[in-house]
């Protein structure tokens, strides 16, 4: 990857930002929904795993001697921390903090989606696929997880063979189908108030003992 920044690396940082504000979200949510302080996990998890990234423009921060190495950390700092944190406020709240954090999740994916609503194109299915991808986080560019197997103005199926986000939630003892509901929770309220004309569906096949990962944008 070039030692100079360029679009790419700022649209990537805006993604782990934004997925940083989330679990700013959550423990704030939690807090106030369950009078609780959660801030003794908040804080062992980021001494353990690492802090967010500092409020600063991305120049100021990268070692652009190393661009690809320091945004791949800063995502498995991120992914890992609110992983630990999520499976935290499940084994400390159960039910009651899960259903907090679903909140959390469907509240930042309507925000996310109704803003793209009116800077984004997403009057297609293939479209409103590229504005989700300005947003939710899903590794590197170079990873190219995503198998697009159906592309049709009306119709987008991807399918994900090998899951990015697994080793991070086994890494702390978390259920990485957590995950794949709050993930499904995100996806379709921004799909949704992106363009209320399409819907997003989600389901895990299996063959010989392996998960794909099927979703699938698709007009109402």
């Amino acid at each position: 990857m070039s030692r100079f920044l360029a679009p790419i690396h700022f649209w990537l940082f805006n993604k782990i930002k934004l997925y940083e504000k989330l679990e700013y979200e959550i423990v704030e949510n939690i807090e106030k929904e369950l009078s609780a302080n959660i801030s003794d996990i908040v804080s062992d998890l980021r001494n353990k795993i690492g802090n967010p990234i500092e409020d600063k423009p991305l120049d100021e921060l990268i070692d652009t001697n190393n661009i690809h190495g320091w945004l791949q950390n800063k995502i498995n700092i991120a992914e890992t921390r609110q992983a630990a944190l999520i499976t935290e406020i499940i084994k400390k709240f159960g039910d009651k903090g899960l259903n907090i954090v679903k909140e959390s999740y469907k509240d930042q994916a309507i925000r996310c989606g109704k803003e793209a609503s009116k800077e984004l194109d997403v009057s297609t299915a293939p479209s409103l696929y590229k504005a989700l991808n300005n947003y939710i986080l899903d590794g590197m560019p170079c990873d190219n997880v995503n198998n697009i197997t159906i592309e049709e103005n009306d119709r987008l199926q991807w399918k994900v063979v090998n899951c990015l986000h697994k080793g991070y939630w086994e890494e702390v003892e978390g259920d990485i189908n957590i995950l794949y509901e709050l993930r499904e929770i995100w996806i379709s309220n921004f799909i949704r108030n992106a363009n209320p004309d399409f819907d997003y569906q989600f389901k895990i096949d299996k063959i010989d003992d392996r998960k794909i990962l099927v979703h699938e944008i698709k007009r109402i």
